[in-house]
């Protein structure tokens, strides 16, 4: 099922952050948290550059974020109010509800 919707609903697209810069989008910033990345954008520090898996799911615009996160709350908080992570911790089991949620989110009036 999240192959087929991925297929139907989304453009996916993988970034190799160790070697290509994260996208220079406003959205960014909130995801990477925490995490640095050098002049060129490129994810710095072994930890993260071996742990940073994120799923993005951008809207059309390619530029507002569809999925987003607490960045401050990126523990449990989410999987209680929201039924999975948004796109941090994000599990397999709660990969399509995450998917459902953001297209949703794309399709409402007034998206943030």
């Amino acid at each position: 099922m999240v192959v087929d919707l991925l297929n139907d609903q989304f453009v996916p697209v993988w970034i190799n952050v160790r070697t290509t810069p994260v996208p220079d989008l406003a959205c960014m910033e909130h995801v990477l948290g925490k995490v640095e990345v050098d002049a060129d954008n490129i994810v710095q520090g072994s930890f993260s550059q071996g742990f940073f898996v994120r799923s993005v799911v951008l809207a059309p615009d390619g530029e507002t974020l569809l999925n987003p996160q607490d960045a401050k709350n990126t523990s449990l908080g989410d999987l209680f109010s929201a039924g999975y992570f948004p796109y941090g911790q994000v599990k397999a089991k709660h990969y399509l509800p995450m998917l459902r949620a953001a297209l949703e989110r794309s399709r409402a009036p007034n998206q943030n």
